[in-house]
């Protein structure tokens, strides 16, 4: 009976899955998600993208930003220590418990400031980079403002809301993708920040986990934010590498971004089953590779009778499973011998739906000259040897 129960649970579970998703769609669950390829950019799926949205702790990313900015310029270290101030310790939300005094180096909050969201860390550091938190505010504008994000919006540092205001930190979908990819792009090091499991202090008896749930779901996460605000909803930015695999694809970063969920379950199942999404449907396909022979070509008549042929140009395509992508290879039919190494010899060409995307050359990579002809009547009796033995294996 237990069985059976458990056989029903489980298609009950696929069944309002399918229903609440469709093929991808979760519109009705979150005010905007996208999925997107980190390398190229290219947007894969999406949904009300260019809405401005509340953003809460995901404004710790520029955040971040900045913060590094004033680290390679040199004009804060990661080493500095920062004595905690009253103002420190009455920050609210998230935190690292900072209390009166307390010393921490700019890296020991800054990892609080992503991994924990800890809302005093960040705001210690806004103060130590620019001596108050409405001038640090004011280099995150600048930052947005030089990076295109036209529709961003910096109130603080932390994301929460201002108080005895109805206003909040906000950006667009696009455009917290957009910084995403633009940070890990230049300060790569965030993914050993983002990937760190909890945060502990024992002298202080303090303990907690990354604020990402995924970075214990999935193993190809390694990122990126969280963030929760009443009027942000609960959002998540998720990072991930799909490994590649050997002559058949190449690595493949994705992040994706769900932004407004109602609750926190439902923000984690969303974010989980869009990263898995991508994990499931994306790959960076090899369809030619300089090093990997298309074709075995035949020589009868060479002093080498069989050569492979080689695209001359490499080419990889982030593809979805399901797209008509196919390689075409059209070697040249007259080819006469001698033919000399690097020689065209054809075409390889790609085509999607039926229209050309890519071609190259189909190149040899040896010489291949004329047999001489007593290596090609050697060849001869080699084969009516062989023929023979045929023969006599069969009837006798």
């Amino acid at each position: 009976m237990k069985r059976l129960l458990s056989i029903f649970l489980a298609l009950m579970m696929i069944i309002t899955s399918s229903a609440a998703y469709g093929d991808i769609g979760m519109e009705e669950n979150l005010r905007s998600y996208i999925l997107a390829d980190f390398q190229s950019g290219e947007v894969l799926e999406e949904y009300n993208i260019d809405e401005i949205v509340e953003t809460a702790s995901i404004s710790k990313l520029m955040s971040y930003l900045v913060i590094m900015d004033e680290v390679t310029k040199g004009n804060v270290s990661i080493d500095d220590k920062i004595i905690i101030d009253k103002d420190t310790t009455k920050i609210n939300g998230s935190s690292l418990k900072l209390k009166l005094g307390e010393e921490f180096t700019v890296k020991e909050l800054l990892e609080a400031s992503i991994v924990v969201s800890a809302n005093d860390a960040t705001y210690a550091l806004s103060k130590h980079i620019a001596k108050t938190e409405e001038n640090f505010v004011k280099l995150m504008n600048e930052k947005a403002k030089e990076l295109g994000l036209v529709n961003s919006m910096f109130y603080n540092s932390t994301g929460l809301p201002v108080v005895g205001k109805d206003v909040q930190n906000k950006m667009t979908t696009r455009e917290i993708f957009l910084l995403s990819k633009y940070i890990i792009d230049k300060y790569p090091n965030i993914l050993e920040t983002t990937k760190i499991k909890a945060i502990g202090i024992a002298s202080r008896d303090y303990f907690q986990r990354n604020t990402n749930p995924l970075l214990i779901k999935i193993e190809e996460v390694d990122g990126l934010k969280t963030g929760f605000t009443n009027k942000a909803g609960y959002c998540h930015v998720s990072t991930f590498n799909i490994k590649g695999r050997a002559t058949k694809t190449t690595d493949l970063r994705l992040i994706s971004i769900v932004m407004g969920a109602e609750d926190i379950e439902e923000r984690n199942e969303m974010s989980q089953f869009l990263v898995q999404y991508g994990i499931d449907n994306y790959s960076n396909k090899i369809f030619l590779d300089e090093e990997l022979a298309v074709e075995t070509l035949y020589f009868s008549k060479g002093d080498i009778t069989e050569v492979n042929a080689f695209p001359e140009k490499h080419f990889s395509k982030l593809t979805k499973s399901d797209e008509n992508i196919k390689l075409h290879v059209d070697i040249d039919e007259d080819l006469k011998l001698p033919l000399h190494r690097n020689s065209n010899i054809g075409k390889a060409v790609i085509e999607k739906d039926g229209e050309v995307i890519f071609e190259t050359n189909i190149l040899i990579k040896e010489d291949v000259n004329k047999a001489k002809w007593y290596v090609l009547l050697g060849r001869f009796f080699q084969e009516l040897g062989n023929k023979i033995s045929e023969l006599l294996d069969k009837y006798l």
